[in-house]
Formats: C-alpha cells, structure tokens, sequence
C-alpha cells in the first residue's frame, strides 16, 4: 500500500513541477515582452523629446527673428 500512497505523492508532486514550470516560463515570456515594450518606449520618448527641442528652438529663432 506504500507504493500506491509514494506513487500518487510522486504523480502529484510531477504535476505540480510542471505547473510551476509552465507559471514560470509564461512570466519569462512576459517579462521579456514587457522589457521590449519599455526599450521601444524609450527609444519613442527621446525621438519625442528631440523633436519638441527643435520645434522649441525654430519657435525661438521665429520670435528672436534670427531666422
């Protein structure tokens, strides 16, 4: 009757293994996603960041009249 109770103890603990392995490759997978999002986001706010610098500047040299 042991065998039965370490078989199923062994069954259960397999499954939860994989369960566990399964939860954490879907959290890699998504902070992988994420890390993408965030590089792609930055790379978008300093072209955002340059753009406004040099709408700021032409509206300056504008009103200065240095254009």
């Amino acid at each position: 009757m042991a065998t039965t109770t370490e078989s199923r103890a062994t069954t259960k603990l397999k499954k939860t293994v994989e369960d566990q392995r399964q939860t954490l490759s879907n959290a890699l997978n998504r902070i992988s996603s994420l890390s993408d999002e965030i590089a792609l986001l930055r790379s978008e706010l300093n072209r955002f960041k340059n753009d406004v610098a040099g709408d700021v500047k032409y509206l300056t040299d504008r009103v200065d009249g240095t254009d």
